[in-house]
């Protein structure tokens, strides 16, 4: 599959996608990757995702650990994800314990292994920036109010929201059918 466009944006990964990608993956990459796909958030800031910020079926992301650290954001997670984070191994503070128990996985580390995996599975042009792009197209595709998707994804802008949405030809005839 080519990216979607020329800017370098990853491409929009659909649920079947995801499914082929988990299922190349040690356990703990299949849940990271889950919560990248739910909430939309940054590899940074899910790697750092720690056990205390899974409440009550809510993952905080912290505003120390977001991109301009303006803002901690709750994002609300589906009851498999939450039975997924309780099989995770308690190494130490971190859902996503790095090499020997200790800190968190890298940034690094991640990409890597999603890069290997979507090249053995010729998935071309998607990152883990994808699973943030996917978020918030998914979220667009199913007429989510853009105050809402902002609030989920932490943008503060408009314009920089918009960035993320793909559409396709299919939506906007189906779009303007609707006055028809």
């Amino acid at each position: 599959m080519p990216k979607s466009s020329g800017n370098g944006q990853s491409i929009i990964l659909t649920p079947q996608q995801l499914k082929i990608i988990k299922q190349q993956l040690p356990y703990k990459y299949q849940v990271l990757f889950d919560i990248m796909y739910f909430t939309g958030s940054r590899v940074s800031e899910c790697v750092a995702i720690r056990r205390v910020d899974v409440v009550n079926g809510i993952i905080v992301i912290r505003k120390s650990n977001t991109k301009g650290k303006i803002g901690t954001r709750e994002i609300p997670i589906p009851p498999h994800l939450i039975q997924a984070i309780d099989k995770l191994p308690n190494e130490n503070a971190f859902l996503f314990s790095g090499r020997n128990g200790e800190g968190h996985l890298t940034r690094y580390s991640v990409d890597k292994i999603l890069r290997n995996v979507c090249e053995k599975l010729g998935i071309e042009g998607f990152s883990t920036h994808g699973f943030r792009r996917s978020f918030i197209t998914n979220l667009a595709r199913n007429n989510i109010h853009m105050k809402l998707i902002m609030k989920c994804s932490g943008h503060k802008q408009l314009s920089s929201v918009e960035k993320y949405i793909e559409t396709t030809e299919e939506e906007k005839i189906a779009a303007v059918s609707t006055l028809w």
